[in-house]
């Protein structure tokens, strides 16, 4: 099954129907059974669903319920932090980072190694880069992804793929400002600065330049 596809299932509400679904399947629950619950448990779960960061507030015992962390993590993946028991559980970061890509930072080591994980975050924000593990800086698809997302995640890449003209040159084309990460052989070289700098659209510059700082949520994000 591809990435993609199991994240849409691990990340689905549950549906009141007679075969199993949602996380209970896994379970061997219907549906109708899982929805049997305790008022407090209907209550958290409608909390995370409006503003996944209201996990933080949430019981401990119910923090440890795969369900309701997911549920908080795909409303916000910032709430990832709330729920440090699932770091090393797939399904519930991929929710996590696919929401919000800086999650990955409270990711497990094992899945900060993960190639489908870190896509998926550097594909959200490019900076998630920052958190990949020191093999996937230097994973030329992993880096290509980000920097298109996010030109100056190229800071975060490995010092051979500085040195990738075509990768600068895709980090330039997302913003002109990534040039000042590439290696310093290829910013002394005239030739393939004005090649670079060219990519990059007026209307793109503009944008860049005026676009309003995003929050910030770990070492230069």
């Amino acid at each position: 099954m591809k990435a993609e596809e199991r994240t849409l299932v691990a990340c689905s509400e549950l549906l009141v129907k007679e075969e199993p679904k949602g996380w209970r399947a896994l379970e061997g629950q219907t549906a109708i059974e899982a929805l049997h619950r305790t008022d407090e448990w209907r209550k958290q779960y409608q909390l995370v669903q409006e503003d996944g960061l209201a996990l933080q507030n949430a019981p401990q015992s119910l923090r440890a319920d795969k369900e309701l962390v997911a549920e908080a993590c795909w409303a916000n993946g910032l709430a990832l932090q709330y729920a440090p028991d699932f770091k090393d559980d797939w399904e519930v970061v991929m929710c996590a980072v696919s929401k919000n890509g800086t999650a990955l930072m409270w990711a497990s080591d094992v899945l900060q190694a993960d190639k489908e994980v870190v896509l998926r975050a550097v594909q959200e924000n490019g900076g998630a880069l920052a958190y990949a593990s020191q093999e996937l800086r230097a994973d030329r698809d992993v880096v290509l992804a980000a920097v298109q997302q996010r030109g100056i995640s190229l800071r975060y890449a490995a010092q051979e793929l500085k040195g990738d003209p075509e990768v600068v040159k895709a980090a330039a084309r997302q913003s002109k400002r990534a040039l000042m990460y590439a290696a310093e052989f290829l910013k002394k070289d005239a030739a393939f600065i004005r090649e670079a700098s060219s990519q990059v659209a007026v209307a793109v510059q503009e944008s860049v330049i005026s676009e309003p700082v995003p929050p910030c949520y770990g070492p230069g994000l």
